[in-house]
């Protein structure tokens, strides 16, 4: 299955040097592309999943549903992310994921990528950087949910979601299209709906963000990024062998 143009391959060679050769024998074992309707369930909570599936267009949440009815939105699923991971890694899952849009994505077979780890290592190396970043992007979560008011928590989201998309092509320096409704962005945030939409006009009448329709501007990024007191995470590339030999 080819893989050319897909956001998955955009990044994988950010982080470590990959020839036609190598982007062959990762195409080689994805078995299909699996299109998915706006709401249909990817992941169903407490269900077993061994795929490995790398999102080509559209967007998905992984959350947790609580018997309160309450939902907790634990990641937002871009392009180039893959779904099934961490899930994959256990004997079911703890948590659902389902479609906020039409979505596209690479199923390759848990066993098959494994096989693949073993032929080529550097291919688990490159999922030890992304689990990484993933574990990165959690913590900062949590630190939103636990100690950053609301108003830092947008603004930190947004700056998270503009440099993922950004990663992968699909943002512009300052500017980009949220896919996310402001019912999705609350159950991220920890939010209500109204107390969300407060949050947005606060930031815009800061002269933070723009926004029209669902395009974000981001106005001020300095600025929004001192209210968030972000700091970008850039992953270190990988090293490759000969330096390492040189190193040691």
């Amino acid at each position: 299955m080819p893989l050319t143009g897909h956001p998955i391959v955009t990044r994988l060679t950010r982080q470590m040097k990959l020839n036609a050769a190598d982007i062959e024998s990762l195409a080689a074992i994805f078995e299909r592309d699996l299109s998915f309707g706006k709401r249909e369930d990817l992941i169903v909570h407490g269900s077993e999943f061994r795929n490995l599936c790398f999102v080509k267009d559209g967007y998905a949440i992984r959350y947790r549903l609580l018997r309160s009815g309450k939902r907790q939105i634990l990641k937002l699923i871009l392009p180039g992310d893959v779904v099934g991971f961490p899930v994959s890694f256990f004997d079911r899952s703890s948590y659902a994921v389902v479609a906020v849009s039409e979505l596209t994505y690479a199923v390759c077979p848990f066993d098959s990528y494994v096989r693949l780890c073993y032929e080529q290592p550097q291919f688990g190396l490159v999922l030890s950087w992304l689990a990484a970043q993933e574990a990165a992007t959690y913590a900062e979560h949590i630190v939103n949910l636990g100690r950053r008011t609301p108003t830092e928590r947008l603004a930190h989201l947004l700056l998270e979601i503009h440099s993922r998309l950004l990663e992968v092509d699909r943002a512009d320096e300052a500017s980009f299209v949220l896919p996310f409704s402001q019912e999705v962005m609350a159950d991220a945030l920890g939010l209500s709906v109204p107390h969300l939409n407060r949050v947005i006009q606060r930031l815009r009448a800061e002269h933070l963000i723009t926004s029209n329709s669902r395009l974000i501007d981001l106005t001020d990024l300095p600025g929004l990024q001192r209210v968030a007191q972000y700091q970008p995470m850039d992953l270190a590339p990988i090293p490759v062998l000969h330096a390492l030999d040189v190193a040691t």
